[in-house]
């Protein structure tokens, strides 16, 4: 009776542990870019299960490597675990990646260790903690210290990262009563056991009804009951003062919270991170998010007049009369719903690409002050801000847009189109070619000097928009300086500081187009944001908070309009290019051309793809009319039992090397590019990796880019190899840079997945 009440006890406490456990993993997804929590949780119950039933260890350390390969299969492969080609692949792939990992161990190049590997040791450290779990409760039933790591685990996350433990510590607290109050009457019970008292500490009714109303009262009492406003001033700006290097807030205002805001005439100053949540978007792809353009730099930061013009049509017909591109550019019509956060209060619409009209039936707005019927509101669309304003009627009144859904275009820009030329219109020419008088004469030069090898618009913008990855801008959010009186904003950038965020970058590039009579605007919104659900009608939810405020670039091009462009480091322009087909077929073999991310690489009848085959049948012996015909045979003799043994021990042959194949080639390969690899055959390796990748079959999806694929590949692989050669990749086929020294960065990537891919 003793043991069974016993055994029940720290059955509880060990469920309790658990959850505990769970709050260590709750953060991750938020915190790091690991995805699939739900299988982590899961496997660190089916661990604790096992240990707790106290199977032999011969057979819980095989069950556990067991369910970490299922999770291992579930996360990174496709299919049943147990169909053909499904358990057992990954199996293969385990034994084969952990053995490269390993190396890596040894080596002590832990930074290369694939997520594959990474993802295992995360299963095998939940699966310690479990043991550690059980240990701690039914030996020597002390926990303290795990109660205390997470108290401070969450805390300290909850101070310095998104996450918001609010709620956590008081799980954890009510929990840890709970386990603590327990655990000290299972020691109490054994003492007094020692001594021969029996029967008068065991759990019961009573005791677990009185622990639960003391939980309850003091939970209660410290929830509802008031406080008293922090007397101490908050240490974390302090902290994080001395040991990240930030401003202090308050300190000249050189220190702002990062978020979408109304002025621009006074730009620069680090800020502080802010990810508190903007509003959702539903919606097919990611896109950045349009909230309005500025045309007058000021030498200090951007202002702009309002041109409102009434859009009665938004409601009555569903269209707009403010567009961005001409007819000529290809678009493809598209949906989004955009939700604002609760207390977020803009009265302008936040767009991607062309907004072409407005749901009437889905605004949702409020009007800050007023309650009962709302009054009427009408849209005015600023022309030259490209924004979109709702107003009440008279004009008076503040309105917030809490939810609204729109239709826009997404465009894709033809190469051809944009490095045709024309005129710019005189209205163009007017508003957005302006400089300050004062403007440094040296930023007029630098601007010459980057375009001057160019003959186009198109490869004089991509030449400016490339000048800061090139000559090592960095991309910094703390101690930017602020420009003081008489000093130039980007002239501080370009030839002073050399770091800053993207208002730095757009501002200088904006700028140093005009000085070589190329029209910009500053333009500012959101970043795609986090992509949090993918919704049964296969649209996407994507989160996007007061972090993702951002700024970029807008040219205008003749006959095609206003087309992006992203100049700050570390972010990637969403938008397509593409060359047509007749430009590709005259170009395709050159080194400088500009290529469109969803252009099609070169196929079966590309030079590079014929000669790399030339070299295979060239020095494998085959291709030749005399070496078919030596491969024809007389089927005349007659057929014995002789011949048929012979027969299949050719056909077993033949479908040995037919499901080799495809590793001997690999291997061809592996040696052809190690021994006649120079820079210039970069392109052509990774051509020939596409086609390896092709014929492995993990083919490239209609409609993906290049980037999808490469995360794809990697994510089925377990490497990092595909995307870092395709960043390499396109750098050089799209953006006019020289393969020199790539191919001698980039052949480990590229052994590395061929290496996988015959494992």
């Amino acid at each position: 009776m003793d043991k069974k009440q016993s055994s029940i006890t720290h059955l509880f406490i060990y469920a309790l542990a658990f959850l505990i456990l769970w709050e260590w993993l709750r953060p991750i997804p938020t915190i790091t870019d690991t995805g699939h929590i739900e299988v982590f949780v899961s496997f660190a119950l089916f661990s604790c299960v096992l240990i707790y039933l106290r199977i032999s260890p011969f057979l819980i350390i095989p069950t556990i490597l067991l369910g970490s390969i299922y999770g291992l299969h579930y996360i990174f492969h496709e299919g049943p675990f147990l169909s053909r080609g499904g358990g057992l692949e990954t199996l293969r792939f385990f034994l084969s990646d952990s053995w490269y990992n390993i190396r890596l161990i040894f080596t002590w190049d832990l930074a290369l260790l694939t997520d594959f590997f990474r993802t295992f040791l995360l299963f095998m450290l939940l699966a310690l903690i479990c043991y550690l779990l059980y240990f701690w409760i039914f030996h020597t039933k002390k926990i303290f210290f795990f109660l205390l790591s997470t108290v401070i685990y969450i805390t300290v996350l909850d101070t310095f990262t998104p996450v918001d433990a609010s709620m956590a510590i008081i799980r954890i607290i009510v929990i840890g009563f709970f386990i603590v109050t327990l655990l000290q009457m299972l020691k109490i019970q054994e003492e007094e056991k020692a001594i021969g008292k029996r029967n008068k500490t065991y759990i019961s009714s009573a005791w677990m009804y009185t622990l639960i109303f003391m939980i309850v009262v003091a939970t209660s009492v410290g929830y509802g009951a008031p406080k008293f406003d922090p007397q101490w001033e908050d240490p974390v700006p302090v902290f994080r003062h001395y040991v990240l290097g930030e401003e202090m807030p308050g300190t000249g205002g050189s220190v702002r919270r990062v978020g979408y805001g109304e002025n621009d005439d006074r730009l620069g100053g680090g800020f502080v991170q802010d990810f508190s949540t903007v509003f959702y978007a539903e919606t097919e792809s990611a896109s950045y998010w349009r909230g309005e353009s500025k045309y007058e730099y000021t030498g200090h930061g951007w202002v702009s007049e309002p041109a409102l013009t009434e859009s009665h049509s938004l409601f009555d017909e569903n269209e707009i009369d403010y567009y961005l591109f001409t007819d000529n550019v290809e678009t493809e019509e598209r949906e989004v719903l955009i939700t604002m956060e609760s207390g977020v209060g803009f009265n302008h619409l936040f767009y991607p690409g062309q907004l072409i009209g407005l749901d009437v039936e889905s605004v949702n707005y409020s009007v800050p002050g007023q309650s009962g019927e709302l009054p009427l509101i009408t849209f005015f669309t600023d022309r030259v801000a490209g924004k979109v304003i709702a107003h009440t009627e008279d004009r008076d009144d503040y309105v917030v847009l809490n939810e609204y859904r729109l239709t826009y275009q997404e465009a894709s820009f033809s190469l051809n189109a944009l490095r045709r030329g024309g005129d710019d219109p005189e209205s163009i020419r007017e508003r957005y070619l302006q400089l300050p008088e004062d403007l440094p004469d040296r930023v007029v030069e630098l601007a010459e000097e980057i375009v001057a090898d160019y003959d186009n618009r198109y490869d004089m913008v991509v030449a400016v928009e490339q000048y800061f990855s090139s000559n090592d801008f960095e991309y910094q959010t703390v101690d930017v300086p602020i420009p003081e009186e008489g000093q130039d904003y980007v002239d501080q950038f370009l030839f002073e500081t050399q770091y800053g965020y993207c208002d730095n970058f757009s501002t200088a590039m904006a700028v140093l187009l005009r000085a070589v009579d190329i029209p910009t605007r500053w333009v500012k919104g959101f970043t795609p944001g986090e992509e949090i659900e993918r919704l049964p009608n296969g649209t996407i939810r994507y989160e996007i908070s007061n972090n993702n405020a951002h700024s970029w670039v807008e040219v205008y091009f003749p006959e095609v309009g206003w087309v992006p462009f992203e100049p700050t480091q570390g972010f990637n322009n969403n938008v397509e290019f593409y060359e047509e087909e007749e430009e590709i077929e005259e170009n395709n073999t050159s080194e400088d051309n500009y290529e469109d991310n969803e252009r099609e690489l070169p196929d079966s009848e590309s030079p590079e793809y014929e000669q790399d085959m030339g070299d295979l049948e060239e020095e494998s012996g085959i291709g030749s009319n005399n070496d078919r015909n030596n491969l024809n045979f007389s089927l005349s003799v007659d057929f014995t039992w002789k011949h048929a043994v012979i027969s299949l021990i050719v056909l077993g042959m033949v479908m040995l090397v037919y499901r080799k194949i495809n590793i001997l080639q690999n291997g061809y390969f592996l040696l052809h590019y190690r021994l006649l690899g120079k820079d210039e055959r970069f392109k052509t390796a990774y051509q020939r990796l596409l086609w390896i990748l092709d014929n492995e079959g993990i083919y490239r999806e209609d409609g993906e880019t290049l980037r999808e694929y490469a995360i794809r590949v990697d994510k089925i692989l377990g490497s990092n190899g595909m995307k870092n050669l395709t960043n390499t990749y396109e750098k050089i086929y799209y953006g006019a840079q020289l393969a020199d020294g790539e191919w001698k960065k980039q052949q480990k990537d590229w052994e590395e997945l061929v290496r996988l891919l015959n494992s």
